[in-house]
């Protein structure tokens, strides 16, 4: 522990009086206590002193030619709403005494003066400062180590993430482009998309229920889970997609909160076979179009979302003879609020993607309506190259 002597070794002081045999007192008796002591002879100079140093306490007379000690105290708190300002007064006008208040005067010190009454008063003063200046190390030693924990855990969620189109972003005849946005650090959203041979894809969106922690963990095991999955079917050359699926919930079950749920679409395209197998666990309907039409129909979800007791899955086709683009997406996307309105963002989606030519389209059209982003985003965009930009 410190003794009292020491405390005031990392602390600068700055004393204002314009009377001359006091401000010697006050260079004599603290030249040797404190780091560096300065020295004004009326307010304005204590004020010009205060903007060009670095002051840790202010100890100031209150009657002073040009800025009284009160005038001065109001432009340094201008400044500074927390630096002590210690005052010396008579104590006897109860006015100025009110706006020292007002103005968070730390102290008073009542004349005539007495040494030990001036380093009872400085001794609080020293303590609360040195205090909070421990504060605020710990703070920031605090937020350094949670910024350094986030960036693990952003790179840890970019890594377990699969992208094996990231840089052809060709699937098949289609482009296909992704739009990954969590709303924080940790995503309750997660994604995959893995070539499997020549002519087969597999895609991937899993949105874990809430946000925080519970959501991001149960999303990251289930998409780490799935590409381990794939990779051994890739090893095999034998890809089911209800195995993987089936697989995964054997895996995830016993490893969810009693009333979690997931919600995931998982996507089998094999070119040759001109269809595109699915299985969505109460997603968002996914939006598609035809090559020469200019409606906009729905591929809704086939089974419940995911849960402990989940037991069977459904798995269904779509025809891709004509099938100009399509678009999966995490809830994020369309349920997002619309600016200075209590609609959501689905209202516009619609026809948003059916003019959108690719993600980037899409995206703006969207950030031009919403307030800001309310959840993670996630979208895979699949669209044939003549509708590329």
């Amino acid at each position: 522990m410190r003794n009292d002597l020491e405390i005031y070794k990392e602390l600068n002081i700055l004393c204002v009086d314009d009377d001359i045999s006091i401000v010697q007192i006050y260079r004599e008796l603290f030249s040797l206590l404190f780091k560096n002591v300065y020295i004004a002879y009326d307010g304005e100079s204590g004020y010009v002193s205060f903007l060009e140093n670095r002051i840790d306490i202010v100890l100031t007379d209150h009657s002073m030619p040009i800025l009284t000690g009160l005038e001065m105290s109001k432009k340094i708190r201008e400044h500074d709403s927390s630096v002590p300002i210690i005052m010396l007064t008579a104590l006897e006008n109860l006015e100025m005494l009110r706006e020292a208040i007002d103005i968070r005067i730390t102290s008073f010190i009542k004349k005539p003066l007495s040494t030990k009454a001036i380093f009872s008063t400085l001794s609080f003063v020293a303590k609360s400062v040195l205090a909070d200046r421990m504060l605020l190390s710990i703070q920031k030693e605090q937020i350094v180590y949670s910024t350094y924990q986030e960036k693990l855990t952003y790179d840890k969620e970019r890594t377990i993430i699969k992208n094996d189109l990231a840089e052809s972003q060709k699937l098949a005849e289609y482009s296909c482009e992704v739009l990954y946005k969590p709303r924080d650090i940790l995503s309750g959203d997660s994604y995959s998309i893995r070539k499997l041979s020549q002519e087969s894809y597999f895609l991937f969106i899993v949105d874990g229920m809430g946000k925080g922690i519970s959501a991001a963990t149960t999303a990251m095991l289930c998409s780490a889970f799935v590409n381990r999955s794939v990779d051994l079917a890739i090893k095999k050359e034998r890809f089911s997609l209800k195995e993987i699926i089936e697989e995964l919930i054997e895996f995830i079950a016993p490893n969810l909160l009693e009333e979690e749920v997931i919600s995931a679409s998982f996507v089998y395209y094999h070119e040759s076979h001109q269809n595109l197998e699915y299985a969505m666990f109460s997603m968002p309907a996914a939006l598609y179009m035809l090559e020469n039409s200019e409606t906009v129909l729905k591929l809704k979800s086939n089974n419940p979302p995911m849960a402990g007791y989940t037991q069977s899955v459904q798995t269904s086709f779509l025809d891709t003879t004509n099938l100009l683009k399509i678009l999966f997406f995490s809830d994020g996307l369309n349920e997002n609020s619309l600016k200075n309105s209590d609609e959501s963002y689905a209202k516009y989606l619609r026809d948003d993607f059916k003019k959108a030519r690719d993600i980037d389209s899409l995206e703006l059209q969207r950030e031009e309506k919403i307030e800001e982003q309310e959840d993670d985003i996630t979208v895979i965009f699949l669209h044939k190259e003549s509708e590329k930009c």
